[in-house]
């Protein structure tokens, strides 16, 4: 028994010791064009850094290699090769995935356009996770395309299921991300997606997450627009700024807000096809209800004065008009967390904001409410 226990011993070490320290990537691809191509191993962080490149072969490449410490890795292709790529709203770029690398990572992948790495817990998560996405935005494409049809109905519902698909994705976001709130790629994810996730799931997110997490590139900068947001949230009195009207005269955005009237910061530019779809119903609200009490302030984040000024006759826009024409970096802007427009801020009478991003009906209902 005890030669035998020894013996064992002896052959499970020699297995041990011929084990090759390091990761492997096995893939392959469902598209054979891509023979002959080369595909790179990267590390995702501030800036892509290339680790290595292999040639697709009979729809099949290869990695190998030491990794000093876990990264977030991606495989990607030189720009143009991938010629048919989908619009997602959710999920790895087609053909592009990104996953969790290190010296214990034995890694399955295959290519496709929703692609598929296994090979370790973390991994295969994300993968389930990304899927689930890519699941829900399954027609999203097509509700893009319904959104430039220029049919007004058509705009209509394509963005009531847009929203409808952002709100069954936040709970696949959630179970994730708080599921992970240690994890680079769970951070990665949180990044990348910054833009679709509600603020109190953001905020939600990051109140739980470790030191791995918050050490992600970019992930500070995302902490920190978050607490611009919690300066302006709903129930916070509204901050102030100074900026030009279209005569080049500088104006308090207190001027309009915070001195008895019920009033709609619009955050706007004319290069914006949205803004301009929601201009006629601002001024069917304005014309009936800024006798009641109520004003609206544009904001404008246009590049050039004689744009926004343009934009202002086109749209037949009365109501007061700031900006100080520097696009995305517009200061008012900036103070508010804007970075999608349009973007409405409704204050009450004594200063506090009481809603934000009403448009239509949801707009049309809060006035009839609080006038």
């Amino acid at each position: 028994m005890k030669k035998g226990f020894v013996m064992v011993l002896g052959a499970l070490a020699l297995t041990a010791c011929s084990e090759k320290p390091g990761y492997t990537i096995t893939g392959t691809v469902s598209d054979a064009d891509l023979n002959g191509e080369y595909i790179y191993l990267s590390m995702l962080g501030e800036e892509d850094m290339p680790i290595d490149s292999a040639l697709v072969e009979n729809d099949a490449f290869y990695f190998e290699g030491l990794q000093e410490k876990p990264i977030v890795a991606s495989l990607t292709f030189a720009d143009g090769v991938i010629l048919e790529e989908k619009e997602l709203g959710g999920g790895f770029d087609p053909f592009e995935p990104w996953f969790l690398l290190d010296n214990s990572s034995k890694l399955t992948v295959y290519l496709d356009d929703n692609s598929v790495v296994t090979g370790t817990s973390e991994n295969n998560d994300l993968t389930t996770y990304m899927q689930l996405l890519d699941d829900i935005y399954e027609d999203h494409p097509e509700l893009l395309e319904q959104l430039n049809s220029g049919d007004d109905a058509g705009i209509s519902a394509a963005e009531d299921a847009i929203e409808a698909l952002d709100a069954k994705a936040a709970s696949v976001h959630k179970l994730y991300l708080k599921s992970h709130s240690n994890s680079p790629l769970a951070a990665n994810a949180f990044f990348n997606f910054r833009y679709v996730l509600p603020v109190d799931l953001q905020q939600e997110i990051v109140s739980g997450a470790g030191d791995v997490f918050k050490a992600y590139p970019g992930i500070d900068k995302r902490i920190e627009h978050l607490a611009i947001l919690d300066k302006v949230a709903i129930g916070k009195i509204f901050t102030d700024f100074e900026m030009p009207d279209t005569k080049g005269k500088n104006h308090l955005l207190s001027e309009y807000v915070g001195n008895g009237k019920v009033t709609l910061i619009d955050f706007w530019a004319s290069w914006c096809p949205p803004c301009r779809r929601s201009i006629p119903h601002l001024r069917e609200v304005y014309a009936a209800n800024k006798d009641k009490g109520f004003e609206i302030v544009g904001v404008s984040l246009d590049r050039t004065k004689e744009a926004w000024e343009k934009g202002i006759a086109d749209l037949q826009i009365t109501w007061p008009q700031l900006s100080d024409v520097q696009y995305w970096k517009n200061a008012g802007a900036a103070l508010y967390g804007v970075n999608s427009i349009p973007h409405t801020v409704l204050v009450d009478k004594d200063g506090t904001i009481i809603a934000k991003n009403l448009h239509g009906e949801a707009l049309d209902a809060k006035l009839k409410e609080i006038l």
